[in-house]
Order: structure tokens, then sequence, then C-alpha cells
């Protein structure tokens, strides 16, 4: 019987290694296949649950929910930052809407025609930039304290504004006044009733108050400019100026001084010159002063 079955296998010993070869090449594919299946599975599944991360942060940081502490503010030490800043003041000065435009990622129609209009501002001096990290990556708060000269006075006036700066792509900085989402504008807000902004903002108005304690004139102005559309005091010299109401005519630049005389509404006069808040004119051929806000 064993002779027999040896005498068999000898006969099918090719077919049978064939078999097992098949059964072996079939062994391997299957196990190919399932380890292949599984490592993708297993990307897939790791793709899902950064994607899922990804989404919960945007989502955390749309909905303003970023439970993210007070950053503390400290002086900028940035100097490629501070020359931003200092470049885009100096702009708005001069009423350089190109250069600010390049400065920031968009102006509109209603911030050119306001800077435009900004004709009593001489200069921004002192400029001192204090920063804290923006609510996302590359972008900063920034507080910009400042001396404010306008055009015929002497005294400076300290102010303070606020600029949210951010990175372009080749890593330099704009001003950022476009569109902001509402977790962002939420974040500024919170960023600011920490105790060293509030502390800053005290502080400068309390120089902005001292300051104008000083000059009445100023100070009047200032408290009263809004009322009037009146460019009088910015016109060049040679201008023609329409007064707009009936108004006296001064000897000089005071209302206690000696009064010359009265325009009615409609006259036209040419500008001399100024002297604070006065425009000095011709009148009945002698050196004469009118307000500016009585002026078109």
């Amino acid at each position: 019987m064993f002779d027999d079955i040896r005498e068999w296998i000898s006969d099918n010993l090719r077919y049978i290694l064939l078999a097992l070869a098949g059964l072996v090449l079939l062994f391997l594919v299957v196990s190919g296949v399932r380890l292949l299946m599984g490592g993708s599975s297993a990307k897939n599944k790791k793709a899902e649950t950064s994607q899922s991360s990804a989404v919960a942060q945007s989502q955390t940081a749309e909905s303003g929910d970023t439970d993210l502490p007070a950053v503390a503010m400290t002086e900028c030490e940035d100097q490629n930052m501070i020359t931003l800043i200092q470049s885009y003041y100096q702009a708005l000065a001069a009423r350089d809407v190109e250069t600010v435009r390049v400065l920031t990622d968009q102006l509109s129609e209603d911030e050119q025609t306001k800077i435009e209009n900004s004709k009593d501002i001489e200069s921004y001096e002192e400029i001192k930039v204090y920063s804290t990290p923006g609510l996302l990556e590359g972008t900063w708060i920034a507080y910009v304290s400042y001396s404010c000269k306008y055009k015929n006075f002497n005294t400076v006036v300290p102010g303070l504004s606020r600029l949210y700066i951010s990175t372009a792509d080749d890593g330099t900085y704009y001003v950022s006044s476009g569109t902001m989402t509402e977790s962002v504008k939420e974040y500024i807000e919170a960023q600011e009733q920490s105790e060293d902004v509030q502390a800053l903002v005290q502080s400068v108005q309390s120089a902005h108050d001292a300051a104008l304690s000083t000059d009445t004139t100023l100070a009047d102005y200032l408290q009263n400019k809004g009322q009037s559309a009146s460019n009088a005091l910015y016109e060049a010299d040679g201008t023609e100026l329409t007064v707009k109401t009936n108004c006296n005519v001064r000897a000089e630049a005071s209302t206690s001084s000696t009064k010359l005389g009265q325009l009615a509404a409609g006259t036209k006069v040419v500008k001399e010159g100024s002297e604070a808040e006065w425009i000095k004119i011709t009148y009945q051929g002698q050196t004469a002063y009118v307000r500016w806000d009585m002026f078109e």
C-alpha cells in the first residue's frame, strides 16, 4: 500500500508542487490585501481625527469660546512693526491716501474721505507702540500713543489709538482694517479690559486733559470743530472765503479785542493768514480778524 502511495506521489509530484505554490501565492495575496486595507483604514482614521480637530478649533474660534487668558501688554520692540505704524501716522497727517492704501489691507471710500478732510492735523509726534498678541497667529493688537500737533496751535495734545496688525505672506506687517470676525472683535474687547491697557488709557487721558487745560483756545476749537464743516483755517492764503452768517470783525485775534464792524452772510473776503482759530483779512483798509467757523 505504501509503495502504491509513493509511486502515485512520484508520478504526480510536479502537480502537487504546483498546487502548493498556488496556495502559497494565494496566501500572500490575501495577506497583502488585508495589510493594505488595514493601513488605509488607519490613515483615514488619522485624517478624520485631524480634520475633526481642525473643525473643532475653527468652530471654537468662530463661536468666540476661546477660553484664552488675558495677555500682558508690553512696549513693542519689533522695529519693523514700529516703522510700519510710524509711516502710517505720517501718511495720515500728510493726507497721503495712496501710502495709507499700501500700508493697509483695504481702504474704504468713507475712510479715504475722512483722511482727505482731516486738514487740521499738522503731525503726530512722540509715537510709542504697545502691543499684545492677537487671537490668530501672526496678528497683534497695537495701542499707539502719540502727541498730536494741530495747525495754528502750539500746544500738542496726547492721544491714543488702537490698530490691528497682521502678517503678510512675505512676512511683512500691515494694518488690518478689513472686516473682523466676531470672535476677533470679542477677543480685542476682552483684552482692552485688562489692567495694563486700562492703565495706559487713563494715563493718556489725564495727559490729554492736562494739555487742554493750559490752552483753552485749542480746547474750544476741538470741542466745536465738529459742529462746522468750515475748512477756512486750512485753506491757502489768498483763497476767497464766503461768510456763512452775520459776524463780528475784530482788530485782533480775540473776542475781547476791539470790534471793527460786521460782515453780512454771503460776503466774500480774501484770507491773508490765520492765528489760532482766527482768519486774518483786510477790512476797510486795515488788518482784521474773523473766527474761522464764521465761513462756509
